[in-house]
């Protein structure tokens, strides 16, 4: 899903007019930006994950804005969004990781090591790229079907990585 889909299935009920507003941008420019004939600006993008606090919108727009390098809602013919079906599939995609892991010898230099050593290393960096998305689904589906906020249990993990000492608080503009 683009960007602009998933603005406009975020906004729901919600009039273009009022969102504008709430934006501070044009009912055109909503309009615009909903059918892609124009990109979110980075600025306007942050008020409306802030304000939908959708994961799906979250996940498109981190995508769009990483250049394809961050998790894409599945929306795909094949896929089952119900909780169930995606706790048993991040499940299997958690044991494959696992397994790929347990496979990889990361004490050696990355100069020393052997042609096949290095793609069984790719081969865990791609299983854990598949338990990544599916864990974010796990998460972001939790998020909908119990009312979670996304944003919220994104600040909370920030704060004990934060209290950690694992990363630097930054200063927020928004």
């Amino acid at each position: 899903m683009a960007v602009g889909k998933a603005l406009k299935t975020a906004r729901g009920r919600i009039s273009q007019l009022k969102l504008s507003m709430e934006m501070n941008v044009s009912r055109e420019s909503i309009s615009a930006m909903e059918t892609e004939r124009t990109p979110i600006p980075p600025d306007i993008s942050k008020k409306l994950i802030k304000k939908f606090d959708d994961p799906f919108l979250a996940m498109t727009v981190a995508s769009e804005y990483t250049n394809g390098s961050w998790v894409k809602p599945l929306n795909g013919a094949s896929v089952d969004l119900h909780r169930t079906s995606v706790a048993d599939v991040t499940e299997e995609e958690i044991i494959e990781f696992l397994e790929a892991f347990k496979e990889v010898k990361l004490a050696k230099p990355p100069t020393s090591i052997k042609e096949h050593d290095k793609q069984l290393i790719k081969e865990m960096a791609l299983e854990g790229i598949d338990a990544l998305y599916a864990i974010t689904h796990l998460v972001a589906v939790s998020c909908r079907d119990y009312g979670f906020s996304w944003n919220e249990l994104w600040k909370e993990h920030e704060m004990k990585l934060v209290s950690n000492n694992y990363i630097r608080r930054e200063k927020t503009l928004v």
